[in-house]
């Protein structure tokens, strides 16, 4: 070709794919140079596979039975992706998009949108159980992406069949922690339509999201944690994601991190955290748990992290003892917790508490537990179901928080088949009917869409719910609990709970104190170790350590006990018996060194006379003494509460 053709190739994409087009069509190849390369690639592909681009579409479809076969097999994607594909309809299909999901073999699982302006035979084949694989339709955005295993858009005549140039499209492959596509996510509209053009970068930001949601989903029993060098990065669909043990070792990381830090994946998973980013693990979650970020960093630059996820694995039980409530029907020995004796250990407040928590349920009343994160609140809900009459019925929990809004109300009350696209084969049976004879537990219920508060609270009132896409009711026979960290009256105040949803669940208020207010820290901290330890050693702690440990604040309550805990474990020798601080990380350790409560307006004592708790006692007989005996002054003055002064002054009084 001439350099004034070349020129018109460049500034005129459109002719440049005409005159691809009839070179194929008059001399059966594909030019060299004149289409994009991706389309040029994927062309040569389409011919190679003995394709003809004046091929009529090929319209043979999937039975129904193996459509449903497919959506059950990939049930898990469909699920993750539901919420950006009702957001991309929402935002689209008014103006002529349509939203599709596929497999990894390039068959359509799901559409959604606009569909009056596709022809017949193109509505048939845009169908769920369509495979659109480029060996059998030639170039087309869902299956070039899966070959290509990157994003791509493709506009008009781009396509190789001429029966599919009306159409303009963008997909983006989904990929799971290993890299491997899962899926696509396409958005599709007519090439002629002014009010949708292309829009790649979208689709991306959806992918990326979905990506997050399977990846956290994935890494159930592991940390993962949100990477990004800009803070205002973290938790959002372009957050780096890493899944690591406790220990510090790599077991996944998505695509996102590996272009952030620059390494490929095989460079990061199985390496361990403090080879890569000079950080120990257990000082970087001692951080994530005090201050809420911790730092990595590398020689390219630092990052900020965040933690999504730690693994729920508070203990069955904090004694020897078993717990009593548990009976030996099939459903109890599957769930395992401690008694409420054994959970209220020495702590006046929890007697209370699980006294009145357990005498409601007895009476078919609601318990809404209240307590800051990491205090135990789903651990108490167990031990009360299982001390309850309902005990050999099943125990079924919601986290409201974790669920998608766009699922959690299907999650919560089931559909039947045919409810929505991509809804289940026989459809799907609703939290709320699982936990029949049993107890429902609704972890975070603050954090429910307003919407479906209204739709609960008439299920709670009429003991009957309807599925969706379903006419009839079924009677409901379940017990509720219910907990949140966030203040549900405040929430109320603000128009963010309903008020009579709040009085419909809170038959009885059950407050979990936070660890740092509790009266039997010691005892529980000895039992807890135990429980821990996971050779059966008669693990103790020091004693100057342990005093340390009770009178620090513990903001990550008892989930980061546990987490330091276990991280001193790990670093013990297999003969040591005694944990000290040798066994703590250094930044935890100057965190308890510096609680010694400091005199305000005064300079601080020096406890290099006398022991740290010697410091603190006369730091408080100073402030105690300057507010003339003012318990709540002192206590507001020293910033702790008033019942960990009065634990203090016990000590002052024994001296």
């Amino acid at each position: 070709m001439n350099k004034q053709t070349d020129s018109l190739l460049l500034s005129d994409p459109l002719h440049s794919v005409e005159i691809a087009r009839q070179h194929l069509v008059q001399e059966g190849e594909v030019p060299s140079g004149v289409l994009r390369s991706e389309i040029e690639d994927s062309w040569l592909r389409s011919v190679e596979a003995g394709l003809n681009c004046e091929k009529p579409l090929d319209l043979e479809n999937m039975s129904r039975d193996r459509v449903a076969d497919l959506k059950d097999k990939n049930r898990p994607l469909i699920e993750a992706s539901h919420p950006e594909v009702k957001q991309l309809v929402e935002y689209f299909s008014s103006v002529g998009g349509m939203v599709m999901l596929a497999d990894a073999d390039a068959t359509i699982l799901g559409v959604k949108g606009e569909k009056r302006y596709l022809d017949s035979k193109m509505q048939y084949a845009l169908q769920p159980g369509a495979n659109w694989d480029e060996a059998l339709r030639g170039t087309n955005a869902v299956g070039t992406a899966v070959v290509d295993r990157s994003p791509v858009m493709i506009t008009g005549n781009e396509h190789f069949l001429d029966s599919v140039g009306y159409l303009s499209c963008c997909s983006a492959p989904i990929t799971d922690a290993k890299g491997e596509v899962l899926g696509v996510l396409d958005l599709t509209s007519p090439t002629d339509n002014r009010e949708l053009p292309p829009n790649l970068s979208l689709v991306q930001q959806a992918v990326r999201s979905i990506e997050n949601r399977m990846f956290s989903g994935q890494f159930q029993q592991q940390i993962v944690l949100s990477v990004h060098s800009r803070p205002e990065y973290l938790r959002s669909s372009w957050q780096g994601l890493l899944a690591l043990e406790l220990d510090g070792h790599i077991q996944a990381a998505n695509e996102q991190v590996c272009q952030l830090l620059n390494r490929k994946r095989e460079q990061l998973v199985g390496r361990n955290l403090e080879e890569l980013f000079g950080v120990r693990p257990e000082a970087l979650l001692t951080d994530l748990h005090r201050k809420g970020r911790g730092q990595l960093r590398t020689r390219s630059g630092d990052f900020v992290c965040e933690l999504l996820h730690f693994p729920n694995s508070f203990p069955t039980s904090i004694t020897k003892a078993p717990a009593k409530s548990v009976r030996n029907q099939p459903a109890a020995q599957k769930l395992k917790a401690p008694g409420l004796t054994e959970l209220a250990g020495q702590d006046p407040r929890l007697q209370k508490g699980v006294r009145m928590g357990s005498r409601a349920l007895a009476h078919e009343l609601p318990v809404l537990i209240q307590g800051e994160t990491g205090t135990g609140k789903e651990v108490m809900a167990k031990s009360l179901h299982l001390d309850s009459r309902r005990s050999s019925g099943p125990f079924v929990a919601v986290n409201c928080a974790s669920i998608p809004e766009g699922l959690i109300e299907s999650e919560l009350f089931g559909y039947r088949e045919g409810a929505f696209t991509g809804s289940r084969k026989g459809g799907m049976t609703g939290r709320l009917e699982q936990a029949q004879s049993g107890t429902l537990f609704l972890d975070e219920i603050g954090d429910m869409p307003l919407a479906l508060q209204a739709r609960l609270l008439r299920v709670l009132q009429e003991r009957t719910i309807a599925p969706l896409g379903g006419a009839d009711e079924i009677a409901l026979d379940i017990a509720v609990i219910c907990a949140s960290h966030r203040d549900l009256k405040t929430l109320v105040a603000e128009g963010h709970f309903r008020e009579d949803l709040y009085y419909r669940l809170n038959g009885v208020c059950l407050r979990i104190p936070a660890f740092r207010d509790r009266t039997d820290k010691q005892d529980f901290m000895r039992q807890f170790l135990h429980q821990l330890t996971p050779d059966g050693r008669q693990i103790e702690i020091a004693a100057e350590l342990m005093q340390q440990l009770v009178d620090y604040h513990w903001p990550g309550n008892i989930r980061q006990l546990e987490t330091t805990l276990r991280v001193a474990i790990a670093f013990m020798e297999p003969d040591e018996l005694i944990i000290d601080g040798s066994h703590i990380s250094d930044d935890f350790l100057e965190e308890l060194n510096s609680s010694v409560l400091p005199i305000p307006g005064t300079i601080p004592l020096n406890s290099s006379n006398g022991t740290l708790k010697d410091t603190e006692l006369l730091t408080i007989q100073q402030v105690l003494e300057q507010n003339e005996g003012n318990i709540s002054a002192t206590a507001t003055e020293l910033g702790i509460s008033r019942a960990t002064l009065y634990r203090k002054l016990k000590l002052l009084e024994a001296e």
